[in-house]
């Protein structure tokens, strides 16, 4: 039995509907274990730092910590599809430290509660901008609602600025990546 052209064409628009939320779906299985990861580092790191402000060195630690996880999870992934490959993770992780030290070499000195606001509105801008590119609403909406909450309790709520993000932030990135593993 012969296909007509709109059948044809119908079906070409399925396979590619189809294909692109497969691809969305796996973007997101990617994503999930770091933002998770990533929760959880900020859950403790500002949380510590509202409770014992003292001891808010606590980053460096946590941040190296979750940068070799956050590296051991991509590995992972891209051998998982048969492609590792390192000097693209450790490309991204210089520029990455290349640009936050220019960032902070031309910025006056910055505090804890600017410092803290600083790095969650770029990771924010981060999940924005791969949920543009990748037309993957899930991360778009993680990212401004990351940036959106991170306002709120810089302007409004500066006295409890680090509880708020441990609450708000950790666990809006975490449930940002139980929500990207749902699909």
């Amino acid at each position: 039995m012969p296909v007509s052209p709109n059948e044809a064409t119908e079906a070409l628009r399925t396979i590619s509907k189809t294909e692109r939320a497969s691809s969305t779906a796996f973007r997101y299985a990617r994503a999930a274990p770091h933002l998770i990861l990533w929760g959880a580092i900020w859950f403790v790191g500002y949380g510590v730092s509202y409770l014992a402000p003292d001891r808010s060195t606590i980053w460096l630690p946590l941040v190296i910590v979750g940068s070799v996880a956050s590296g051991w999870l991509g590995v992972r992934a891209k051998a998982a599809e048969h492609r590792p490959d390192w000097r693209q993770s450790a490309g991204v992780a210089a520029a990455i430290l290349v640009s936050l030290c220019a960032l902070f070499a031309i910025l006056p000195p910055l505090g804890g509660m600017r410092t803290g606001a600083l790095f969650a509105i770029l990771i924010g801008f981060g999940y924005t901008l791969v949920g543009i590119r990748d037309r993957a609403l899930r991360l778009l909406v993680t990212g401004i609602a990351l940036t959106a909450l991170t306002l709120i309790g810089f302007f409004w709520l500066s006295s409890y600025f680090p509880l708020w993000m441990a609450l708000v932030g950790g666990g809006g990135l975490a449930l940002g990546g139980f929500w990207l593993k749902s699909l």
